[in-house]
């Protein structure tokens, strides 16, 4: 009897104990919660920077556009932040997604995903983390299980290498899991854009990036990211049923200020940043395919409530479907497009307005002041011509003219007042249609107070001398970053040059066209100083036959070596050759771009952006110069006397064209220089040497080429890949 009660209440123990297992719930792996946090003490921000850049890349993951401390850009263009650090490091595995797109392409709304890190001012603990794959799956509408499966298993290595590197640092650390819950009904946004299939396909890719990228940057958005999967290392074998395929980081400056900084603000919301929206086109087909998460699942998954970062993410998610469809596509839903047609959808083109509450910069509290550009058909060129010429000379009309200006603020309405009465109106016939020239006022396209257009700025600069001393430090201390003078070709250019003593290295076309051709010459005193004093990067100069704004453009010796020789700066040399420069060439002016001289040396764009010795590494070995030589990117090379090689680069289309956006009166920076020395190669950062470069640049104007700094220095790492067997 003992026996059998012990046996009765063995099975209870073990029953209860099974009961009490399955009753639990599944919190050792969290894959249903919508996010990961790592809470650790202090600022680790210098810890993270290298395990999302060094690190993950031994499991696979690269990190892809990084945009650090955000924080810093919020501060510069807003006044103020409360916050220590923000930073969007974006990665991605892409071998592993890539095999995946065949499955189902939708996988790249989070190709990459953001990798995390924020801490507030007012708190003591630094936050990184990322959302968690299976929230992601859920939001794209993937069900698939193979890919599911492979997706989200893809991210366990790395929350383990995460956590085996901040116990290597001697980092301890709390884990938080963010629940997840999302009741948004309409998580992405889909669109599909049919065009006539082109002869080139690579010419039509070229313009619609330049015209999607354009349209976006019009309405205050930054491409912030630009990821091409076709250029990855194993693209052929992935994605042979692929044309093309790429995804965009898209972020808007003053939504993210609003929402992740500010007073309540929430940094944990740059989870879901920057958006990623993929693009791509199946292989032979003439459809584009667009497709992003909407910005409804940022407030519902993380409870937002606040009106005004309501009002932002509301905004965003009417405005982006309203820029695409203004581009001739074609709003769907959200299907896999392997598997099944999508069913077109409406898309509601209300404008939208300013978001109550927020915080807006100067610039664009101005900006919202101005007349925006009229979108009413415009009349032809001969009418717009001729009513122009007579505006000049003429009155006003006598009837009242009343206008009415669309901004962020509401209807402006301007009404002329009624002028004195014309004796002898004159009537016009233009295009076969009588007109009566109203003698109206013609109001000027509205620019912000101080703004001046990059073509006028253009204009200006090569109409007046700015110091009596050519290149030198002017009365202000500030010296000029170029020398310009009158058009002339480049054979001109380069017999001049030649009959100065200058070595010639390299005359090499920046476009197809030949608008913009760069001459790289040298002198032996300037390669000896360059390789005595470790500033490589001085040993050439460069000279821009600028056929597209008319004369040509010579970079100034004396200011880039007080700018790349640091303590080291010499002034004997360079003084000379800018002196066999300015007496070789007539007509030359100092260039309105300049910097003042002593702070060349610590030159950077602004707080927390890189300097002159932040140099980027971009290949270690003893075969790297080996590794370029005849390679068509490689448009010179120059051997210099302490055994260190110079050569300049030449980028793909889509990136060698970043001086159209920002300038062409300052292209001779390209060809791009990259340095060999001692088993490693180098580049300046880009985002120093295009500023140093263009030092009139404004913020907004480096924003409409957000993708080109990561893109230099991913092609200029390529370059030395060796070519696969």
């Amino acid at each position: 009897m003992l026996q059998l009660r012990q046996i009765v209440q063995f099975t209870l123990v073990l029953l209860l104990s099974v009961m009490t297992f399955a009753a639990e719930p599944k919190t050792d792996t969290h894959e249903d919660a919508l996010a990961v946090f790592y809470v650790l003490e202090g600022n680790v921000e210098k810890e993270y920077n290298a395990l999302v850049e060094k690190e993950i890349k031994k499991i696979g993951f690269i990190m892809a556009d990084p945009h650090h401390r955000v924080n810093d850009q919020y501060e510069a263009k807003y006044g103020t932040t409360q916050l220590d650090v923000l930073s969007f490091l974006p990665a991605v595995n892409d071998d592993l997604v890539m095999k995946l797109f065949n499955k189902d392409p939708r996988l790249a709304g989070f190709s990459p995903f953001n990798m995390l890190i924020y801490k507030r001012k007012s708190d003591k603990v630094t936050h990184v983390g990322h959302l968690m794959p299976k929230a992601m799956l859920d939001i794209l509408g993937i069900t698939d299980e193979e890919v599911r499966k492979q997706f989200i298993d893809s991210f366990k290595p790395l929350d383990a290498l995460t956590e085996k590197y901040f116990k290597s640092k001697g980092l301890t650390y709390t884990k938080e899991y963010i629940p997840y819950h999302n009741t948004t009904k309409k998580k992405m946004i889909n669109f599909e854009y049919t065009f006539e299939r082109p002869d080139d396909l690579d010419e039509f890719l070229e313009e619609i990036q330049n015209k999607f990228e354009l349209a976006f940057i019009d309405k205050h958005y930054l491409i912030a990211g630009f990821h091409d999967f076709m250029q990855t290392d194993n693209a052929e074998e992935y994605l042979e049923g692929f044309d093309a395929f790429w995804s965009y980081s898209l972020c808007h400056l003053t939504y993210s200020y609003n929402v992740f900084d500010t007073d309540g603000s929430r940094p944990d919301a740059g989870l879901f940043a920057p958006c990623t929206m993929y693009v791509y086109i199946k292989k032979d087909s003439n459809k584009m395919v667009i497709g992003m998460p909407s910005l409804a699942n940022v407030k519902n998954t993380l409870h937002i409530t606040s009106a005004k970062r309501v009002g932002w993410m509301d905004k965003l998610d009417r405005e982006i479907p309203q820029i695409l469809t203004s581009m001739g596509m074609q709003a769907v839903t959200n299907v896999n497009p392997l598997k099944e047609t999508p069913a077109p959808l409406k898309v509601d083109m209300t404008p939208t307005g300013p978001v109550p509450g927020s915080v807006y910069s100067i610039d664009e509290r101005k900006e919202s002041k101005k007349e925006p550009v009229q979108t009413k058909q415009k009349q032809t060129q001969n009418t717009t011509q001729t009513v122009a010429k007579e505006a000049k000379t003429q009155a006003a009309p006598k009837q009242q003219s009343a206008q009415q200006i669309q901004t962020e603020s509401g209807t402006v309405h301007i009404t002329i007042p009624k002028p004195p009465e014309v004796p002898k109106p004159v009537s016009l016939k233009i295009d076969n249609e009588n007109m009566l020239n109203s003698r109206a006022i013609k109001f000027s396209k509205r620019v912000p107070p101080g703004y001046v257009p990059l073509e006028q700025r253009t204009q200006k600069e090569k109409a007046v001398n700015t110091s009596d001393k050519l290149g030198e430090v002017d009365n202000g201390g500030r010296i000029s970053t170029y020398l310009r003078a009158p058009y002339m070709d480049a054979n001109k250019a380069k017999s001049i040059l030649e009959k100065a003593g200058f070595k010639i290295i390299a005359v090499t076309p920046l476009d197809k066209k030949k608008e913009l051709t760069v001459i790289v010459f040298t002198n032996d005193a300037l390669e000896k100083l360059a390789a005595d004093k470790n500033a490589e990067f001085l040993a050439s100069l460069r000279l821009l036959v600028n056929k597209k704004d008319n004369h040509i453009s010579v970079t100034n010796p004396l200011y880039l070596a007080k700018a790349f020789m640091g303590e080291n700066f010499e002034s004997k040399v360079p003084t000379e050759i800018l002196k066999k420069i300015t007496g070789s060439f007539k007509g030359m002016v100092n260039s309105k771009d300049k910097l003042k001289f002593q702070l060349l040396p610590k030159y950077q764009f602004m707080n927390g952006m890189p300097q002159y010795k932040d140099m980027v590494e971009v290949a270690l070995g003893n075969d790297l110069e080996a590794n370029i030589q005849g390679k068509k990117q490689v448009v010179f090379q120059q051997n210099l006397p302490n055994g260190a090689v110079l050569f300049g680069m030449k980028f793909r289309k889509r990136t060698q064209k970043f001086p159209y956006r920002i300038g062409t009166n300052n292209a001779a920076l390209l060809p791009y220089p990259v340095l060999i020395k001692n088993g490693k190669a180098y580049i300046m950062d880009p985002k120093y040497y295009i500023s140093v470069m263009y030092p009139r640049l404004q913020m907004s104007e480096f924003m409409t080429i957000a993708t080109v700094p990561d893109a230099i220095v991913k092609e200029c790492q390529r370059i030395f890949r060796k070519k696969k067997k």
